[in-house]
């Protein structure tokens, strides 16, 4: 009797598909909560395509074709703009993985982009999905992976967000099923019945009712309270850092002293002002270069008088950086003899008469009037230019250049204190050493704290002690902070291998203020209150200027960072240049944070929609060992694999062939595939002897027809074309069999 065929498509194939398509999706589903993985749907589409075309048995070679347009496409929509499959697709496609490749060399392994995350994920499930027909469909052992798949499930329920009580219920359904149909296969193969149609009838309907009536039963039945208690607080208790609060308790807001920093606060929704913007940005109120230590000062120097609140002595901002002049509109609700301004600043307006000065070091600009009193305003208007970064320009950024050929410039904007622990320093050269250009060096630096456990708090922050260093502490000690610890840890960490930084102190960009219309509808009001104090970092870089890096966990860069080449091609075909906002975050800590790895490229090295529109194949040793170790793995695995997919290399070749010879040349093919198996045709043995051993084997007659098929063509002259079409079916089968 015929050994039924793995993959036949059948009623009983049908189901293991559906069923293990369930499966999986359980762990695809709960991504969406647990994790910022969005537009999961095609996700969900890319398996739907994957168990379609295992059912249907597509040819290999299709089916891979197939499924790699399917991810290519699907990666098009997420992430890029233009012409799918264009020069400029593949270019920016080949900039993200060599961007990554460089990442994961260097041990980032966090800092993937979105793309390359989505692209691994589709190969995973790619992978997975036939892994679970082949233990279902070949193996016939489906409980391990049903238990797995509870068990992934029961622990998210429990430790996360998601909500796994339908799901749970889902998998007992189809996981009791999957067992009891695989269950039924192994007896049909161990009792040798192979006709499966009445059976599976008789099997099926039973189980599928005795299953549905027991989950039914099971979920209206009512539930005991649980024995144990919650065990996530009793986890995390463990992971609590005392800390020191000998600093005191204070309210987050702007202050002046930062000469001693950490130390708790209390959140305070106090509104400072009102603006009505047209773009998101970070409110400046002042700089400070000397790190002492325990906290920030500031190097003395006599404020500069703004003539006419005109801006022609400080410049953030280099002439060859692209930059968008805008203006914003300032109602304060809690007065300061000083102004915010965003980066960029070019100048100040206000009905009354007012003397503006701007301290050349702090650069915080204060306000007297005519009588040189303090002066207090509660409505200006600032005039300033919105910087848009292209990476090209940081990337080939020249050290000791541009300001930096000024001694002083570099000595102010590198010191760092003679008792900093040693250890900060290598930690700083550890994280740097693989980097070639500033760029690259910066942005190991910011995404360093996310990658490490670094974790934003705002009540447990330690304040240093005795000869405690405040960086150090925060480094290798508490590892729990708020900006100020985020911010001043970073610029001690670039100052250490001698690139340029300072400490920047004033605002987020606040939230929309409800009920408030703005009187341009370009425009929109933000409201500021004493909970988006914040500091941050500026970095500087020779012929660019000083720009912003944000690596306090929680918060987002409110600067674009893009390739210039891409940029001007999006502009080129949109008409006019966009510049994507992004949503501030107000300094309290957050239940659910976005993962930055997982945003736009622009953040990581490019932007999500678009890269340079030219092929730059600057390729470095690092991708090209990596691209030639990759290529010497598969080669490896399709080499020690071969057994499993030269079949369907021979099923493609010969199946479809309607020729004379191509019964004898598919046979001979058969009859290498046994050998290369270990079952070997004997010296002297005839064809009709073999056969029968085959058989034997594999416990069907599928070989002893096959060949009485062949033998009539070699010994009776019968057509080998119209042999062939009788057989085909039966060869089709074999040589699957032999790849089994």
């Amino acid at each position: 009797m015929a050994t039924a065929n793995p993959y036949q498509r059948n009623v009983y194939a049908f189901l293991m598909h559906v069923f293990g398509f369930i499966l999986l999706l359980e762990w695809v589903l709960p991504l969406e909560q647990v994790t910022d993985t969005a537009n999961l749907y095609v996700f969900i589409v890319f398996l739907i395509v994957a168990f379609a075309l295992s059912f249907l048995q597509i040819i290999p070679i299709l089916s891979i074709i197939v499924q790699m347009g399917f991810m290519m496409y699907f990666l098009h929509i997420l992430y890029m703009d233009g012409v799918f499959l264009s020069r400029e697709w593949l270019s920016f496609l080949w900039q993200d993985l060599t961007f990554n490749f460089d990442i994961i060399w260097a041990g980032d392994w966090t800092s993937m982009t979105g793309l390359f995350r989505s692209l691994l994920l589709f190969v995973l499930l790619w992978l997975v999905s036939y892994l679970v027909i082949y233990w279902i469909l070949y193996r016939k052992q489906m409980l391990l992976f049903v238990v797995f798949t509870v068990t992934y499930v029961a622990i998210l329920d429990t430790f996360t967000v998601y909500e796994g009580n339908t799901a749970i219920v889902r998998l007992m359904i189809v996981g009791l099923l999957i067992v009891g149909f695989v269950h039924m296969e192994r007896l049909k193969e161990k009792e040798g019945i192979y006709k499966s149609g009445k059976m599976l009838l008789a099997w099926g309907i039973p189980l599928t009712a005795f299953v549905l009536l027991s989950a039914t039963v099971g979920y209206l039945s009512p539930k005991a309270a649980p024995i144990w208690p919650d065990p996530v607080p009793f986890l995390t208790s463990f992971n609590k850092d005392s800390g020191d609060g000998s600093g005191g308790v204070k309210k987050i807001g702007y202050g002046e002293n930062d000469s001693r920093l950490g130390g708790p606060f209390v959140p305070d929704d106090t509104v400072v002002f009102q603006a009505e913007v047209t773009q998101s940005h970070y409110w400046r109120v002042e700089t400070k270069d000397i790190y002492t230590g325990k906290g920030w000062d500031a190097t003395e120097a006599d404020p500069v008088p703004l003539e006419g609140g005109k801006n022609t002595l400080v410049e953030w901002i280099a002439e060859g950086v692209e930059k968008r002049p805008l203006t914003a509109t300032i109602m304060m609700e809690k007065t300061y003899p000083h102004v915010n301004y965003p980066l960029g600043f070019t100048g100040v307006e206000t009905e009354e008469e007012v003397l503006y000065e701007i301290n050349p070091i702090t650069e915080k600009i204060t306000t007297r009037d005519s009588d040189e009193e303090t002066l207090r305003l509660e409505e200006y208007q600032v005039t300033y230019n919105f910087p848009r970064y292209y990476i090209e320009s940081l990337k080939s950024a020249v050290p000791g250049t541009g300001q930096e050929s000024e001694e002083e410039f570099v000595k102010r904007y590198t010191q760092l204190p003679e008792s900093l622990p040693e250890r900060v320093r290598e930690l700083a050269v550890d994280i740097t050493d693989s980097y070639s250009t500033r760029h690259d060096k910066v942005q190991a630096v910011e995404r360093y704290f996310r990658n490490n456990g670094f974790t934003y708090e705002t009540t447990n922050v330690a304040v240093p002690t005795g000869d405690e260093d405040y960086v150090d502490q925060f480094l290798f000690e508490t590892q729990m902070g708020y900006c100020d610890n985020f911010s001043t840890s970073m610029i001690a960490l670039l100052r250490a291998v001698d690139i340029p930084a300072r400490w920047v102190k004033g605002y987020t960009g606040g939230e929309t203020a409800q009920g408030v219309q703005a009187v341009n509808s370009a425009n929109r009001v933000v409201e500021v209150t004493n909970n988006n104090a914040h500091s941050w970092v500026e970095v500087y870089y020779p012929e660019v200027g000083w720009v912003t890096y944000e690596p306090t966990s929680g918060f987002s860069n409110p600067y674009s960072f893009v390739y210039e080449a891409v940029d001007r091609n999006a502009a080129g075909e949109n008409g006019e240049e966009q510049t994507p906002e992004q949503p501030e975050t107000p300094e309290t800590p957050e239940t659910e944070r976005p993962d930055p790895a997982m945003e736009d490229i622009e953040e990581g090295g490019g932007s999500s929609k678009g890269t340079n529109a030219t092929f730059d194949f600057e390729l470095s040793w690092k991708p090209v060992l990596m691209t030639l170790g990759v290529a010497i793995v598969l080669f490896l695995v399709a080499f020690f694999t071969r057994n499993k997919w030269k079949p369907y290399f021979y099923i493609a070749r010969f199946k479809g062939r309607r020729d004379e010879k191509a019964f004898g040349k598919a046979y001979n093919t058969l009859l290498k595939q046994f050998h290369s198996i270990g079952l070997v045709r004997e010296d002297g043995q005839t064809l009709r002897e073999y056969a029968k051993y085959i058989d034997n084997f594999y416990r069907s007659s599928d070989m002893q027809n096959l060949t009485s098929h062949y033998e009539r063509v070699l010994y009776r002259g019968n057509s080998s074309k119209d042999e062939w079409e009788k057989s085909v079916e039966l060869w089709e089968n074999l040589i699957k069999k032999a790849s089994s």
